[in-house]
């Protein structure tokens, strides 16, 4: 994105300034939440918010509607107070601050901005300045232009469209050169074009020294643009990390009420997501598999109720992609390496807990056989065990040999092995192996 000399000056004072007072209260974190609970009237939102933002720090606020979002925007600026708990701006309690002061501290973007009197945008944006005693005299041209917005200086800020607005009110936000960025739902008024240099501006202002935390609806923005990820679900802190460590498939999941996917392509990571078939639980399957040879059967079984655990598996391997992307729990060894007594105890730990245990036609070889050992324990065990008969065929070390005489039941195809497991499901099933369609099979405990 190009970006004006002129503005570019403009933003390094605000850096500068933002800086000299970081440095100045160093020992404090920027924004800090200390067991914060705030309610409506007696109608509790947020409750035990525990977190703290460092300067320099790029977040990314989510959550589902209604999960207390802009009412935490308003506890960070000072709009509110905690009815328990204390919040702090750079180790003061926000109570401590006037109002002109607060806005030295954290500039606000709200969701909804309509001044009361008929003004232009270069006047709103100098409103900004305000705070600080300056004068008209501080320009806000290089703002704009750097928003590419100044093409609007003179018009009515009444009459611009709702996107416009936003970004005067951005402008605006910036011109208070407050160390910290609050945004709540910048982009819920921008075409895809605009939203995408609003971020690209957010990342760039954060590399020059700002502190950013945004609220936002869309996940996969906030996974391709923001360092770090605070999900709030039912007015807690559901997560707080890395974007890519907090946005896992089962953390999506148990907050949306949406299956999601987790997929890496060209070096970015994204999510889609589908509807949740809300059905009662059908039992645990554990897979061996590998090779690519399970991807389908997980995200079938998945989708069927199943809860589905497997390995072991080596890292970046296909199959091991996929579970991750579903969030399943699996044994998982280093990539392009045999697996270990410690990989293949943690399979075991699997397998022991699986009401059935599905083998694939995975290629088998010196690094994988173990896996093998685990499936002819299951068998010991008593705990069904079906397995692709084209699994011979892709046996390159003669590891199959350990099933003969095992009790298992051979099929022929990936869709026999997913049949095997779905058909003889009873309709109420229970927490017990009898829910699946292995009955007849008793466990030797």
């Amino acid at each position: 994105m190009a970006v004006s000399s002129p503005a570019t000056a403009s933003v390094a004072a605000a850096v500068s300034d933002a800086a000299t007072t970081a440095s100045a209260t160093a020992a404090a974190p920027l924004v800090a939440m200390r067991g914060v609970d705030f309610a409506y009237d007696e109608r509790p939102v947020l409750q035990r918010l525990e977190f703290t933002l460092e300067a320099g720090d790029l977040v990314a606020v989510v959550g589902p509607n209604g999960s207390g979002k802009s009412t935490l925007a308003g506890l960070i600026d000072g709009i509110h107070r905690p009815r328990t708990g204390e919040a702090l701006i750079k180790g003061l309690p926000i109570g401590q601050y006037t109002r002109r002061a607060m806005a030295r501290e954290v500039a606000l973007v709200p969701q909804h901005f309509d001044p009361d009197f008929e003004l232009v945008v270069r006047e709103v944006v100098q409103m900004g300045a305000y705070c600080r005693g300056q004068s008209a005299a501080d320009e806000p041209e290089e703002l704009l232009t750097r928003l590419g917005i100044a093409h609007l200086a003179q018009r009515l800020f009444s009459e611009l469209s709702g996107g416009e607005k936003q970004l005067v009110v951005l402008a605006q936000a910036l011109m208070q050169r407050a160390p910290l960025l609050l945004l709540d739902e910048p982009a819920s008024a921008l075409d895809v074009s605009h939203q995408l240099h609003l971020f690209d501006l957010l990342r760039e202002l954060n590399r020059e020294g700002l502190t950013v935390l945004c609220i936002l609806h869309d996940l996969n923005i906030a996974l391709q643009y923001f360092d770090k990820l605070l999900v709030l679900s039912g007015g807690e802190v559901a997560a707080f990390g890395p974007s890519d460590e907090v946005l896992r498939p089962e953390i999506v999941e148990s907050v949306y009420g949406v299956r999601a996917f987790l997929h890496r392509h060209g070096g970015k990571t994204y999510l889609t997501f589908t509807p949740r078939v809300r059905r009662a639980a059908r039992g645990h399957v554990h897979l061996v598999c590998g090779g690519g040879t399970g991807s389908g059967l997980m995200r079938e079984l998945v989708e069927a109720g199943y809860r589905v655990t497997a390995g072991a598996l080596n890292a970046l391997d296909s199959d091991e992609q996929t579970g991750s992307e579903l969030g399943l729990e699996m044994a998982v060894e280093a990539p392009f390496t045999m697996v270990t007594d410690e990989v293949h105890a943690e399979n075991l730990r699997l397998v022991k807990a699986a009401d059935v245990v599905l083998v694939s036609a995975v290629p088998l070889g010196r690094g994988n056989a173990r896996n093998l050992e685990a499936v002819r324990e299951a068998c010991d065990l008593g705990i069904p065990v079906w397995v692709d008969e084209r699994l011979r065929e892709n046996d390159f070390v003669g590891a199959a040999e350990i099933l003969t005489g095992a009790g298992v039941r051979f099929v022929r195809s990936e869709e026999e092995l997913f049949a095997a497991v779905c058909d003889g499901a009873t309709a109420e099933p229970t927490p017990s192996r009898s829910s699946l369609p292995v009955a007849g099979r008793q466990r030797s405990e």
